[in-house]
């Protein structure tokens, strides 16, 4: 693939993007529009591993094999406990796009939170 061009903006007055500052920045950027899915998940037997679909951004594989081995948590207002979620904001989030009917202090919610039943916190902070 030819860069020439690609890290600076066209001289069109209407173009407002700036540039990529480098060629790796430039780079990860296009692998998102490609239909390549170069990382893959270490899990032997995971749908995402070797031979499978894989990821294009290696932060979504890392975040993505955090979950295994983690013993997760289930939404406490979802009857059929169809879904697991391995991190707390996640669980969050479902609970306020499913079930916006709910009050947001229920107390289920705030006890599966604080309870042990949440992902650990690990990784690098942000």
């Amino acid at each position: 693939m030819s860069l020439d061009g690609l890290l600076k903006p066209p001289t069109s007055p209407a173009y407002t993007i700036q540039p990529f500052r480098t060629e790796y920045l430039l780079n990860t950027h296009a692998n998102v529009h490609s239909s390549n899915h170069p990382h893959y998940c270490p899990v032997k037997g995971c749908p995402r591993s070797e031979g499978g679909k894989g990821f294009k951004r290696k932060n979504k594989m890392f975040r993505h094999s955090l979950g295994h081995g983690n013993p997760g948590c289930f939404c406490p207002l979802c009857p059929d406990r169809e879904y697991k979620f391995d991190r707390p904001n996640d669980l969050k989030r479902h609970v306020r796009g499913h079930h916006v009917d709910k009050d947001k202090d229920v107390t289920q919610l705030i006890e599966v939170l604080s309870s042990g039943q949440e992902v650990t916190r690990r990784g690098r902070r942000r």
